[in-house]
C-alpha cells in the first residue's frame, strides 16, 4: 500500500520536527474551502436568554461567602 503521508522512522531515533507553515489563518482556510458556515441572524430577537435562564442566574448571583466563617469553629466539643 502506498501512502505518501507515511514514512518509516527508526524507533530509538529522535523524530524530526515538522515545520510550521502559517500561510493563512484558520478562518481564511475555512472560507477558501467553503467550510465556514455563517450563523443566521434571527430578526426580532434581542436576546437569546429566556426568563428561566434569568431566574437561574439570579439564584446563582447570591452573595454567598463559601469560604468565610460559617460558625463551625464556635461549636463546643462535647
Amino acid at each position: 500500500m502506498y501512502n505518501p503521508s507515511l514514512r518509516r522512522e527508526a524507533r530509538y531515533e529522535p523524530a524530526a520536527v515538522l515545520p510550521v507553515t502559517r500561510e493563512q489563518s484558520l478562518i481564511d482556510w475555512l472560507e477558501s474551502n467553503n467550510r465556514l458556515i455563517y450563523r443566521e441572524i434571527e430578526e426580532g430577537t434581542t436576546s437569546n436568554i429566556s426568563d428561566e435562564d434569568v431566574d437561574i442566574a439570579e439564584l446563582m448571583d447570591g452573595d454567598d461567602n463559601l469560604y468565610g466563617d460559617d460558625g463551625a469553629d464556635d461549636m463546643e466539643e462535647e
